[in-house]
Order: structure tokens, then sequence, then C-alpha cells
């Protein structure tokens, strides 16, 4: 198991952290069989077991404020991104401006591309076969019937997941899960918080009651059963969350969800690394599954880096990944005089209130144990 992983690293905390994340994910996918999402908690895992690694790109590189005669361009760089990072990541997730980029481009079969290409580069650099998991970060629409046709097309392209906003109606995500159930049960992944301030303004001024994020966070775990019609026909579906996103710049709320009600029940996929103010491994240490990280990998001062550098960031990433997990795993603090000088060649930067966020995982991890 690992062998990826093994022909990257020595360290031996590397692979015991990755071996007990592994226990954790094999964990959650007994809480899928049979259900939506248990083919994408069982991808995730598979390929976890080559890679080592909990981490995935943020794909999203696209043609937006370029002439659209550049998409062919643009997608050669996508590609030259996959190429670079294959074997360091474990998945990648890309938004809606990605995948219109790829189609405008001429390139419908764009799933299967990035899959063989990354294939086919852990096989020349490291003598392995393994494939990548791949989901859209796209809300889709407001209606059950919209979103569900808009699901059923996507999974038929041949996304593992798509993500869905549980804030516009259960009707809705319920419908989404639906075609996911209907197209080999593939994933849904709930956008229960997000990363941008505004959301905190929605939070503290559209949302009735300060509970609002909590029942999300319940009623992604099967707690709740809703009726969908889509034509003439109604369904009554049980939600069910094959994954919920959380935000990395502020593990503290991460790591609550998590203690009180995650658990091991669901996965926490994490974004909010780099620009937004998150470090890799912030988002693993306070309890996500795994966490996304893009322009940190693929961009520089310049625009896109180079194919040295993207490899060099993303199998940097993934060592931070396991270096916050052997942390989290045994009691210690975040490490992140270990992780800046990881990375120190990339200027990394952490937010003064993501910082302040981790030492308080750290005082509730101790606490939990007796020790504090």
């Amino acid at each position: 198991m690992f062998e990826i992983l093994r022909k990257t690293t020595k360290e031996e905390k590397y692979y015991k952290a990755a071996n007990t994340h592994y226990n954790i994910l094999n964990q959650i996918l007994e809480n899928f069989h049979g259900h939506a999402g248990e083919k994408f908690v069982k991808r995730f895992l598979d390929t976890f077991s080559y890679t080592g690694s909990p981490t995935f790109l943020n794909l999203d590189h696209n043609v937006s404020q370029m002439p659209l005669q550049k998409a062919t361009n643009v997608v050669d760089e996508m590609k030259l991104i996959v190429k670079a990072s294959a074997g360091h990541v474990s998945a990648y997730k890309m938004n809606f401006q990605s995948l219109l980029t790829f189609l405008i481009s001429g390139s419908p079969n764009f799933i299967d591309t990035i899959r063989t290409l990354y294939k086919e580069t852990c096989r020349q650099r490291f003598q392995i076969e393994v494939e990548p998991v791949i989901w859209l970060d796209q809300k889709l629409g407001d209606i059950p019937s919209t979103n569900y046709q808009a699901a059923d097309i996507l999974y038929k392209l041949g996304f593992d997941a798509v993500h869905a906003l549980p804030q516009i109606g259960p009707d809705s995500t319920a419908a989404v899960q639906l075609a996911a159930e209907q197209n080999q049960s593939r994933g849904v992944i709930h956008v229960v918080n997000m990363t941008h301030d505004g959301y905190k303004y929605v939070e503290n001024n559209y949302f009735k009651s300060s509970d609002t994020v909590r029942k999300l966070r319940e009623n992604a775990l099967g707690n709740l059963s809703f009726p969908v019609k889509i034509d003439s026909e109604v369904t009554n579906v049980l939600i069910r969350a094959t994954g919920v996103i959380e935000p990395a710049n502020r593990p503290y709320e991460l790591f609550e969800g998590y203690t009180k009600i995650y658990g091991k029940k669901t996965m926490i996929i994490s974004i909010g690394i780099g620009p937004q103010g998150a470090l890799p491994g912030c988002a693993l240490y306070a309890g996500a599954t795994c966490e996304g990280i893009g322009r940190f990998i693929f961009r520089s001062a310049k625009g896109l880096d180079s194919s040295e550098n993207i490899a060099r960031k993303s199998g940097l990433s993934k060592e931070c990944g396991l270096l916050a997990l052997s942390a989290r795993y045994s009691g210690a603090k975040y490490p992140l005089e270990d992780i800046l000088r990881l990375l120190k060649d990339f200027n990394p930067k952490i937010d003064e209130r993501t910082k302040s966020d981790l030492e308080k995982v750290h005082q509730k991890i101790l606490e939990s144990r007796g020790l504090q």
C-alpha cells in the first residue's frame, strides 16, 4: 500500500499518518454501502491507497478574461497542471469555468483525458497505474427538475460527484441525489459552510436562526427525507451527502462540525488554502478528510507556474498534509514552523485568524485527551 508515497519519501511518520487516515476513510465508506456516494468514496479510498495524498487540486484554470479562441491554449495548460501534479494529489475539483473551457475548445471527453493523462504519467513516473477522482464545483440551479437534468448530464460526462447548495431547498438537493443514485451511485457534495466573508454576512443577516449551519450539517447525514417531483413522478429521497464543504481558513468552525456532528459519517472536503488565508494541512489538522489547493500550486506571480514548480508544490502540499495529520492523530500542535520551512521557496502566508483558530483546535484536542 502507498506505493507512490513510498517512492517519494522515506519519512516513516508519513506512512503512519496515511495508514491511520486510510482506516478512517474505510469507516466512512462503510456508511455508504448501498447508498449514493459509495462509488465516490471508494474511488477516493482506492486512489489514496496508492498516493497516500489527502490533497486534491482545484483545477480552476480557465479562459475567463481572455478571447474564447484561447480556450485550446488554456486546455493545454490544464493538461500540464494535471501531468505535473499526477501522483502527488489524489483528485481534481473542477469549477464550471474550467468545464466550459474544455467544451469551448471542442473537448467533450475531457474527463477521460484527465484520467488517462494522470494514469499514464503515474505509470511513467512511478511505474504505478492509478486514476484520480474528479468532481465538479458547480452548484447547479434552483428548482428540482433543473437540478436533476443538469446533474444527470454531468454524471454522464464522467464526474464522480457534483456540488449542491442545501440552502436552496431540500427538494433541489434531493434531486441531485436522485440523479446520483441513477448514475452508478455517484456522489453529492453539500456546500454547507463557505470560505468567503460574504457568507458570514448571509449567516448573520439572512438566516432566520443562528442554528442554520448546524441544521444544514445535520441534514447532510441522512436525517431528512423529502419528496422530489420530476415531471409527474414523485420520489421520496433520504438526503445523504457524500461529502460536505467546510472552510480551511476557519479551522475552528471546521473542527466544531467534525467533533459535534460529522465524525466519521461523511467526508469533510475543505477549501480555502492559499490566497484565502490557510496553509496546507490546516483543514486536515482540524478534522477534514481531504483538502483542496489551487492557485498556490499552479500559479506564480507571473501567471502559470512552471511544470517543475507545480510538481514540487503539489508534492510539498502532500507532505504538509501528512505532517498535519500526524500532529492531529498524536495530539501535537499544528506543525506551523515545519510547514513554513517546507514551503519557504514559495512565499507561504497564513492569516492571523486562521493561526488563532489552529491554536484553539489544539487546546480542544488536549482537553478531549484529558491533557489540559
